[in-house]
């Protein structure tokens, strides 16, 4: 098939085809018969879509987006007790380390670099 005309012919059921357009596509439907029966099938598919008259019902639209705000919030809550309840955890255990270790808060002990005498910084940068 020929794929500019087959172009056209989609083209034709999207938007207004300029007279040589036309022309290109009238010529092509009456030369290949394969076209002529995919534009008929694509008319029949254009037409069941028009013809449909399906409707939501009222507040379909509020319900729907109310129930994707519940999932997301869902979610957000979901995996904030996996990770973030955790993570707090595991800081503030760490941190009780510190403190009863090192019976300091100070920022040097937070790190672990209170103790560090200066020949020792390359073993320290290493790790």
């Amino acid at each position: 098939m020929d794929t500019k005309a087959y172009s056209l012919l989609k083209q034709s059921l999207d938007r207004e085809l300029t007279t040589q357009e036309n022309d290109e596509l009238q010529k092509a439907l009456r030369e290949n018969p394969e076209l002529r029966s995919e534009a008929e099938s694509l008319q029949k598919v254009r037409g069941l879509l028009l013809d449909d008259e399906s409707s939501f019902g009222s507040f379909f639209v509020e319900k729907v987006m109310s129930r994707i705000e519940t999932i997301q919030e869902s979610n957000i809550i979901y995996a904030f007790k996996r990770i973030a309840l955790p993570g707090l955890i595991a800081a503030l255990i760490l941190l009780l380390i510190t403190i009863l270790g090192n019976h300091s808060i100070s920022f040097d002990s937070l790190l672990g670099v209170d103790t560090l005498q200066p020949e020792y910084l390359t073993d320290f940068l290493i790790y």
